[in-house]
């Protein structure tokens, strides 16, 4: 079948425009002292340059730009409307300018390191492949994975970069990222005596041994079931997911596990999904952080290859 146009254009690589006219960061600097000091003088010695070299900058500045940016008032300068309007932008160009130093110094191996909370159940999703890449990335970089179970075993709370976990509702005053949603089933082997059945009902849930990889995820499904967690509902709670599907293969009970997870015993015919009317349960992975305090370019990094990480284990199931 022949590609589409559009599927021929989308697939040649983008490659940015150079703009060889384009404003370097040593003008905008230049101009963005001479702003605050309101003097060209005043600026120079900041900069520790000549006051002409400072004044034949912003000449050429303005040529570039077509329109005056100070008016001249003797030793004194002061900005023009354009130059008022201007100035947020040089802020915000010169602030990622002096963040992307700092993180090119990480991929030199001069600054870099991470530090990030999860709990013990998100081993199980917290695959090589992230921990591989980021490697490649920054070699020379020292990374950390805090186990929340283990600060609170000893009482301690250290500062991380952030934190990943299955929640509804992250802390106020935190920016959050959403990395995957996971939707639910429930997973029998194809002997149990529900494996047959067209559909299950709560009843007969009521009746088997319901097996979890966390407490969460049974409150979870004991609240869309209508049940109060400890009603009417037998279950286990197993931490390692492995040894949830382990006990389902076997015909033991009846495990609720991430779709991702259970596919590949699908597809052997090791467990089959139970048809419940009307169940619908899926839990976001999320990353967050305290909004005072941005994430780093490692840290952004090192949350991308973990999202693209959770994506292809998706696939691979």
């Amino acid at each position: 079948m022949m590609k589409s146009i559009h599927d021929l254009e989308s697939s040649v690589e983008k490659i940015p425009v150079i703009d060889r006219e384009i404003v370097d960061s040593k003008r905008l600097q230049m101009f963005y002292v001479c702003v605050k000091e309101g003097s060209f003088a005043a600026a120079a010695q900041r900069l520790s340059v000549s006051p002409s070299a400072v004044s034949h900058a912003m000449k050429s500045l303005e040529e570039d730009l077509g329109c005056p940016l100070f008016r001249r008032l003797g030793p004194q300068v002061k900005p023009t409307g354009a130059a008022v309007r201007l100035m947020p932008m040089v802020e915000e160009v010169l602030e990622r300018m002096a963040s992307m130093k700092l993180e090119l110094a990480a991929l030199n191996g001069r600054l870099g390191s991470l530090a990030f909370r999860m709990p013990a159940v998100f081993l199980g999703i917290l695959g090589n492949g992230a921990l591989s890449s980021f490697h490649e990335c920054f070699p020379a970089a020292n990374l950390e994975v805090v186990l929340r179970e283990d600060e609170e075993r000893v009482g301690g709370v250290r500062r991380v970069d952030f934190e990943v976990d299955f929640l509804e509702h992250v802390p106020a005053e935190m920016v959050r990222r959403d990395l995957s949603v996971d939707p639910f089933g429930a997973y029998v082997a194809p002997f149990h005596r529900l494996g047959q059945k067209t559909r299950v009902s709560v009843e007969d849930l009521c009746q088997s041994l319901l097996v979890f990889q966390d407490g969460s995820i049974f409150a979870d499904v004991a609240k869309h079931l209508g049940r109060n967690g400890e009603v009417g509902l037998r279950k286990w709670i197993l931490p390692d997911s492995r040894v949830a599907l382990d006990l389902a293969k076997q015909g033991q009970g009846i495990v609720f596990l991430p779709e991702r997870v259970a596919q590949g015993a699908v597809n052997e015919g090791a467990l089959v999904c139970l048809k419940l009317p009307g169940f619908s349960v899926s839990r976001t992975c999320s990353a967050w952080w305290p909004v005072t305090r941005p994430l780093t370019w490692v840290a952004e990094v090192f949350l991308s290859l973990l999202a693209e990480d959770i994506d292809r284990s998706k696939g691979a199931h």
